[in-house]
Formats: C-alpha cells, structure tokens, sequence
C-alpha cells in the first residue's frame, strides 16, 4: 500500500512539472509573437502574458533545487487565474466545446496543484 501511495505521488508530481511546463511555454510563446507581431490584440496583456511564461518556467525549472516551494504557489495561481477567468466574470464560451476545453483545463490545473503539494514535504537526509 505504501508503494501505491508513492507512486501515485510520484505521478501527480510529473503530472504537475509537465502541465506547467506545457502551461509556461505557450505562454512564452504567445507573449512573445504577440510582442514581435506589434498586434494591438493584446496591448495591454503583452508584458503580462510574456512575464508569466517567464516565471512559470522559472517556478518549474526551480522545483528541484531548495527552491521548490514557488512551484506550488505558481500551480495556486494558475489555479486561481483560471477560475476567476472562465467561471468567475463575465466571460461568455462559445459552445458546449469551448467550456469542456475550459473544464479539463482548470481539471487539469487542479490536479497540477495538489500534485504540487507533494514538493513540500522534506526530503529524507542523503547519507
């Protein structure tokens, strides 16, 4: 049962380092066509999508080293970000297509998030 458990922590844990990771990089991929592209689209979200690409790649890079504790405030916030975006305001979807991809998104980040959580127990001493 112990060796369940581990594992099953194991993957929530990949799980979570992935799904940022993914999350991160298309967002540094958007922040940056969309600053090359001079598109007023997103004027005022170009530094703040490009920003967040940035950290979320620094937070998952960082989750190894005696920093890991950021990643799991980063999953929180993605976390936070994506509620308030699709169920909290005043956003409309655009068919039943649009809110299932919102649905497993958010799914997908609170998986993320409690995997996360893993990364904050102490590691046993090496010897």
């Amino acid at each position: 049962m112990t060796f369940l458990k581990g594992a099953l922590g194991w993957l929530l844990t990949v799980f979570a380092c992935l799904f940022e990771l993914l999350l991160s990089l298309f967002l540094l991929g958007v922040g940056i066509v969309a600053w090359v592209s001079d598109s007023n689209i997103l004027a005022f979200g170009k530094p703040i999508i490009l920003t967040a690409g940035i950290v979320g790649l620094a937070s998952v890079l960082l989750a190894g080293s005696r920093l890991r504790w950021i990643f799991p405030l980063w999953c929180l916030f993605v976390l936070v970000m994506l509620v308030r975006a699709f169920f909290l305001s005043s956003y409309s979807f655009g068919g039943a297509a649009g809110f299932q991809l919102a649905l497993w998104l958010t799914i997908g980040a609170l998986i993320a998030f409690l995997g996360s959580l893993g990364m904050l127990r102490r590691r046993p001493a090496r010897r």
